[in-house]
C-alpha cells in the first residue's frame, strides 16, 4: 500500500509538470506572429516595375515590412524572423490612386497569409501614397498594424 501512495504522488507530479509545460508551449504557439522590418535593398537584383512597398511608421527603407517585386507578382515580408516570399492570392488588383478608394490584396505562402487593406491619400509624379492596415496570419495566430505605403509606376 505504501508503494501505491508513492506511485500516485509521482504520477501526480508528472501530470502537473506535463500540464504546465503543455500550457507554456500553447502560449508560445498562440503568440501573434512577429513581423520585422527588412532592407528592401536586399532585393535590388529583382525586376522593379510598378512595385509597392509598405512601411511600419515613416516611409523610408528602414521601416519596410512588405514589398512587391517582379511586376507585383511576388512579395516579401519578415515573418517570425525569416524572409518569406509570397504569391498573390486571387486576381491582381489595380491599386486605385483616387483618394479614399479602398484597396484590398491577399498574399499567401505556405501557411502564412497577408492581407493589405489600404486607401490612397495622395499622389506624386510617379507614385501613389497609401495608408492602411496589414494583417498577418500564421495558422490561427494573427496580428494587425497600421502601414503607410507607396506604389510607383
Amino acid at each position: 500500500m505504501r508503494y501505491v501512495g508513492v506511485i500516485i504522488g509521482i504520477s501526480g507530479g508528472l501530470i502537473a509538470s506535463t500540464y504546465v509545460l503543455g500550457g507554456e508551449s500553447n502560449r508560445k504557439t498562440s503568440a501573434p506572429p512577429a513581423i520585422d522590418v527588412f532592407q528592401a535593398d536586399n532585393m535590388l537584383s529583382l525586376t522593379y516595375m510598378c512595385e509597392c512597398e509598405f512601411y511600419r511608421g515613416q516611409v523610408n527603407g528602414a521601416t519596410t515590412v512588405f514589398a512587391t517585386r517582379q511586376e507585383r507578382s511576388i512579395a516579401f515580408a519578415m515573418v517570425d524572423g525569416r524572409l518569406v516570399t509570397f504569391q498573390r492570392g486571387g486576381l491582381a488588383a489595380n491599386s486605385s490612386c483616387r483618394e479614399n478608394i479602398r484597396n484590398r490584396e491577399r498574399w499567401i505562402a505556405n501557411g502564412v497569409a497577408i492581407v493589405l487593406d489600404y486607401r490612397a491619400v495622395g499622389s506624386g509624379e510617379e507614385a501613389c501614397w497609401f495608408k492602411g492596415k496589414m494583417t498577418v496570419s500564421v495558422g490561427k495566430r494573427a496580428t494587425s498594424f497600421p502601414i503607410n505605403g507607396a506604389c510607383g509606376c
